[in-house]
């Protein structure tokens, strides 16, 4: 047996006796406040990650080009081997002064398996 819309809202009214008071139109309309405002703030954040996802992986493609540019081109750029000797020393620098001020820091520096 199908019902038409009409009738059902019928029966639905006919079972409905209690009408809604004041506080209770204001409880719901708080409560749908509060659901639009999670639903907007996770529909936002996500949208915010997605493109900051995007814009990583295009500053990495970027950044992963231009060096690999540079490793390609270091046979003829006479720059090239000073740049590394300079970033070697100063990691290397960076490494010593860590070991010896903050060792703590070195031990539970987690080391990745791969």
């Amino acid at each position: 047996m199908k019902l038409s819309e009409n009738s059902l809202r019928k029966i639905v009214s006919k079972l409905l006796i209690e009408e809604l008071t004041a506080s209770d139109k204001k409880e719901i309309e708080r409560l749908a406040k509060k659901q639009a405002k999670v639903m907007f703030d996770k529909e936002i954040s996500s949208a915010i990650e997605k493109e900051i996802k995007k814009r990583n992986n295009v500053f990495d493609k970027k950044t992963n080009d231009v060096v690999t540019s540079r490793f390609k081109n270091a046979n003829s750029d006479k720059d090239f081997d000073d740049a590394v000797i300079k970033i070697s020393k100063r990691v290397l620098k960076a490494l010593h002064d860590m070991h010896y001020k903050r060792q703590n820091l070195i031990d539970a520096m987690p080391v990745p398996k791969k």
